[in-house]
């Protein structure tokens, strides 16, 4: 199944979610703003009302002037008011800073509930003698102008002030309404269903109490404003805004999905490399927010499990070293233990024999002696060769160091070449030392390069045929001696030529005693010149067998440590 991409989620989501928000908003604006505005403009004007009626009680317990008071709740509310007294029997109606009084013409024709409500139309008010005439009194201008139309006289009331008459008709023409403001004490407000030019009108009525008694009546009236065209045009100018802001929905959505997106793929894609054991990509991402925050966690996690995979695998080559090591050691051991036995039950075979025919005094005289030669010979071979098993075992034990120091090693070569002469001589063999005139210092350690020459020097004369000359070479090489060692006879085979440096190993399979020697003389030889890191080797000539090595000269300038690591210089 494909995978969809965090960027097409988060776009999707997004533009969902703005959509569905701004449909809504639209949708709740075009139902209820009507409704909204009536009941927001119904609980403002009641709250002020009820806040001006209080205020204005208080203003008229103490004898203040209250008329600045219904100015400024008028300029506010956009409202006009009027005041019933009833003690006085006049209606008193204000705008801005007007004051109009409705009376009876007559003391006995008081302004009664009744007549009030019979007397008042939402139209106009006129002088018809079936009706109660009311005289109007202007303390300035007159807010109603009289027109002379058939010697009947009508009057046209302003629009606000119809709309202020027209809501105290409506009150005076429900009992109950009346009953509750007067007889209950109760504030009143309610919408006219009369439009007046067109425009609805809300109204207060509210009952005006001193000392506990009801001596008038406070009425407010405020337009209001018709919105329902307002509404009608809203709607179809949402059909273009929806469209447009659906275009840019789309758009800025899909810039927050890849500003969002683009550096938590990012961090995928090093986090994959990272899950591949990829440690060298490193994530860009240097935002200064939680998203930058994880970039330099997984950058910093990045290191440390490089760090700890270059050590775990350094720890893993050393292990498999130390294991291929320790494979090496343990058939080393093996292999030792074998050929120490071989070469060692020989010998014990040939002492315990010997040993048991003198007891048992089967010989004796010469033959005796000569049984005894036998036992000392092989007991000295025993020894030598408990001596080598020694010598090779320090040798790579891999914790031997070599005592170093500087000597002359044409004078060694002189010294050694001296002291197998004669018993090369008895052999019928002899050797022949080609050296520079001056003597060439060398580093290392003098007691172990003797064993190497000694060791060499005796395998040439074992396989020197009778008059055949051992012929040793010296040469200064710059930094290097090289040493070489050529004894005439057989070539050795080639594929024996890498086995020779083994231990116990012989080119005779018969392991023939005759040529004397332990086996381990080459493998020490090896050894010694391994850890002086000499080159070294064996090859045949022309003239027979030739062994070679060499020697670092001895130079101030380098480091001694460094030169023979193996080492206590």
């Amino acid at each position: 199944m494909k995978k969809k991409s965090i960027t097409f989620k988060l776009f999707i989501v997004t533009a969902l979610f703005f959509i569905l928000f701004t449909s809504i908003t639209m949708l709740l604006q075009t139902l209820f703003i009507e409704k909204f505005y009536f009941d927001k403009k119904t609980k403002d004007f009641e709250a002020n009302f009820r806040a001006f009626i209080a205020t204005y009680t208080n203003s008229v317990k103490n004898n203040r002037d209250y008329t600045g008071l219904l100015v400024g709740f008028q300029n506010e509310n956009n409202a006009n008011t009027a005041i019933i007294n009833l003690s006085s029997e006049t209606l008193r109606i204000f705008e801005d800073k007007k004051q109009f009084i409705l009376r009876a013409k007559s003391s006995s024709d008081p302004v009664t509930r009744n007549n009030i409500t019979d007397n008042i139309t939402t139209d106009n008010m006129d002088s018809r003698e079936d009706k109660k005439q009311f005289i109007i009194k202007i303390a300035s201008a007159p807010f109603v102008q009289p027109n002379i139309t058939n010697n009947i006289i009508t009057y046209n009331m302003d629009s606000r002030i119809e709309m202020l008459i027209n809501g105290l008709q409506q009150w005076t023409l429900d009992p109950q309404g009346v009953s509750r403001v007067i007889d209950e004490g109760q504030i009143m407000i309610y919408s006219s269903g009369v439009k007046i030019d067109g425009q609805n009108s809300l109204v207060g009525i509210a009952p005006i109490v001193i000392d506990n008694k009801v001596t008038g009546v406070l009425t407010a009236a405020t337009s209001l404003q018709p919105i329902g065209e307002a509404a009608s045009v809203i709607k179809q100018f949402y059909v273009y805004f929806y469209a447009i802001a659906l275009l840019l929905i789309i758009i800025l959505s899909l810039i927050f999905s890849k500003m969002i997106a683009k550096p938590l793929l990012t961090l995928n894609k090093t986090a994959l490399k990272m899950s591949e054991l990829d440690f060298s990509a490193k994530c860009p991402v240097n935002s200064k927010d939680e998203i930058g925050s994880l970039s330099a966690t997984l950058n910093f996690l990045s290191e440390k499990l490089n760090s700890s995979l270059l050590e775990l695998t350094v720890a893993n080559e050393k292990l498999k070293k130390d294991i291929e090591k320790e494979k090496q050691l343990e058939i080393m051991r093996n292999e030792f233990i074998a050929g120490v036995s071989h070469e060692l039950k020989t010998p014990i075979s040939l002492i315990s024999s010997y040993a048991e025919g003198i007891k048992d005094n089967i010989t004796n005289g010469v033959k005796r002696e000569y049984y005894s030669d036998i036992i000392i010979d092989e007991t000295k071979k025993m020894a030598s060769l408990v001596e080598d098993m020694l010598d090779l075992s320090q040798l790579q034990s891999g914790t031997f160091n070599l005592k170093v120091e500087d000597f002359p090693i044409i004078s060694l070569l002189n010294d050694i070449v001296e002291r197998f002469m004669a018993n090369a001589q008895l052999k019928g063999k002899t050797f022949d030392l080609q050296t520079p005139l001056n003597d060439l210092e060398v580093i290392g350690d003098m007691f172990r390069i003797e064993q190497v020459l000694t060791n060499l020097f005796d395998n040439a004369l074992k396989y020197t045929p009778i008059g055949g000359i051992i012929k040793i070479f010296a040469e200064d090489n710059g930094d290097i001696v090289l040493i070489e060692i050529e004894n005439p006879g057989k070539h050795i085979p080639e594929a024996e030529l890498q086995n020779i440096w083994s231990k116990f190993y012989r080119i005779e399979k018969s392991r023939n005693k005759d040529l004397g020697g332990t086996g381990l003389g080459l493998a020490i030889v090896k050894d010694i010149l391994a850890l002086h890191g000499s080159e070294y080797g064996v090859m045949n000539t022309t003239y027979g067998v030739k062994f070679f090595f060499t020697l670092k000269k001895t130079l101030s300038v380098i480091n001694r440590k460094q030169l023979l690591p193996n080492s206590d210089a």
